[in-house]
């Protein structure tokens, strides 16, 4: 054997040794004396937790919807019309951040007669997102909006302040989380077995629902005026006096929590 293959041998058997007494001395790589939670016995069970409760605040979309023959005059009648909207909301109490423009559109109208279009006007649509902080007073703000020049409402949405979501959801985990243990603990009874104690603990977040009404009054239809001007009813002849009597559904908060609990 010459020099270079004895030099090669030498090397491969001391690594094989080597090897051997990493391997031996539980250095290899081999499992470890801590079990994982795939090795321990569980239980996997999941709570839902709701609380209900009563809305402290509702938003309220509303709009002026113009149409004249040319665009100028469209624009500057709904211009006119929104502010005094606005001066009145702001009168009856409504902070200017709580009624903020949420979109404006401006779109022609066509006459078809004879299967040949023309143009016959625009249509000016201006939105507008009001929050009312009392709900005691939503029927009179739509009075108010109603009266001062607004002639579309599309919904009430009633919900809760920031502050309040926050300590429902907290609520709904607590009562999630109740509901998951007291499972856990059911089964475990009935098996015969017991709890040692949780080992994981995940939760999908919450889930907010509010109460949405929805109110169907636009005196426009794509454009057309669903009234004839000749009827003369105006946004101020359409008043509703002491505004409508609306009474709110409750809002629902809802969460979801999971727990691995281990037996023995």
């Amino acid at each position: 054997m010459n020099n270079r293959t004895r030099w090669i041998t030498a090397f491969l058997l001391a690594g094989l040794v080597v090897s051997t007494g990493l391997a031996s001395a539980g250095l290899s790589g081999g499992s470890s004396d801590v079990p994982s939670v795939q090795q321990k016995k569980v239980i996997t069970v999941s709570g839902h937790g709701t609380v209900d409760t009563t809305p402290d605040e509702a938003v309220l979309r509303l709009a002026v919807v113009t149409q004249a023959e040319d665009v100028k005059n469209a624009s500057d009648e709904n211009f006119g019309k929104m502010d005094a909207v606005l001066a009145k909301l702001y009168e009856i109490g409504i902070p200017e951040e709580d009624a903020v423009t949420s979109g404006y559109r401006v779109q022609p109208r066509y006459n078809w007669r004879d299967d040949e279009e023309s143009l016959i006007g625009f249509q000016v649509h201006n939105s507008l997102v009001v929050t009312v902080r009392d709900i005691t007073k939503v029927g009179d703000v739509i009075d108010a909006a109603l009266g001062s020049g607004a002639n579309k409402i599309d919904d009430v949405t009633f919900t809760v302040s920031d502050d309040r979501q926050v300590e429902l959801r907290d609520e709904a985990i607590a009562d999630a989380t109740r509901l998951a243990s007291a499972d856990a603990a059911s089964v475990a009874d009935a098996m015969g077995v017991t709890i040692v104690g949780p080992l994981e603990i995940s939760t999908t977040g919450s889930q907010f629902s509010p109460y949405r009404m929805h109110m169907s009054y636009d005196i426009y239809d794509e454009g057309m005026m669903a009234i004839p001007p000749e009827a003369g009813m105006t946004g101020a002849s359409m008043k509703m006096g002491a505004g409508p009597q609306i009474q709110p559904g409750d809002v629902t908060v809802s969460a979801q929590v999971t727990v691995v609990y281990e037996f023995r």
